[in-house]
């Protein structure tokens, strides 16, 4: 029985290797180009194994994904527990929080060019909803900081309170995300690419100005 219970664990340790080795991988190339070859040459476990284990590419790829988001959340880690962040007002809060955005631009575009091409992979898939929902849990792991602050700024006025929030939440971090992703995929026209921290910081001034208390 311990002989079998070990057998599984090695087995876990290599599967999540090949997550992790995924992970990598889709940082550094278009998700519909990567293989499951690839993934297994580089993590050294049959390709068979793979399929075997994750049973479809989408599987592996979109717990990759949910291992990205889970790296980029950690990135944060008491950045919003600090007496700096704390200290200011709901309103004040939520600027920080819509920062995250550049922030990824600034330093993480490798992850922005991922989740650009996640989106179109999963789409071409036809990839289920309920196949999703570990995924999506992973990409709201930043919502409720957003509703705390949010809710900070309704009690201490500084913020509307006639808005929905989710609504609201969705509507600025999906149009924060495009944005850092099309910078990040690079420059069409000349000169556009020196505009990209300037039009990002436009877009959180325009969001904040609008859920600001008059």
């Amino acid at each position: 029985m311990e002989y079998k219970k070990f057998l599984e664990n090695a087995k876990n340790d290599r599967m999540n290797e090949a997550v992790e080795t995924a992970a990598r991988l889709l940082l550094e190339t278009d998700v519909n180009e990567l293989k499951m070859n690839d993934i297994a040459l580089a993590c050294d476990v049959g390709v068979a194994s793979l399929y075997r284990y994750f049973g479809t590419k989408s599987s592996l790829v979109i717990k990759a994904g949910c291992l990205l988001w889970k790296s980029v959340r950690s990135l944060f880690d008491g950045v919003f527990e600090c007496d700096y962040y704390k200290g200011k007002n709901g309103l004040g809060q939520l600027r920080e929080l819509m920062k995250i955005f550049k922030v990824l631009y600034l330093s993480h575009k490798d992850f922005l060019r991922f989740l650009d091409s996640f989106d179109r992979y999963i789409i071409n898939e036809q990839v289920s909803p309920e196949d999703m929902e570990e995924y999506r849990k992973s990409v709201m792991d930043f919502y409720p900081l957003f509703e705390e602050a949010y809710k900070k700024g309704a009690a201490d006025g500084s913020l509307r309170k006639d808005i929905n929030f989710p609504t609201m939440y969705l509507s600025v971090t999906h149009s924060l995300m495009q944005l850092s992703e099309k910078f990040a995929r690079g420059a069409i026209f000349e000169g556009e690419q020196e505009l990209a921290e300037q039009e990002i910081d436009f877009m959180i001034n325009m969001a904040t100005d609008y859920i600001g208390a008059k």
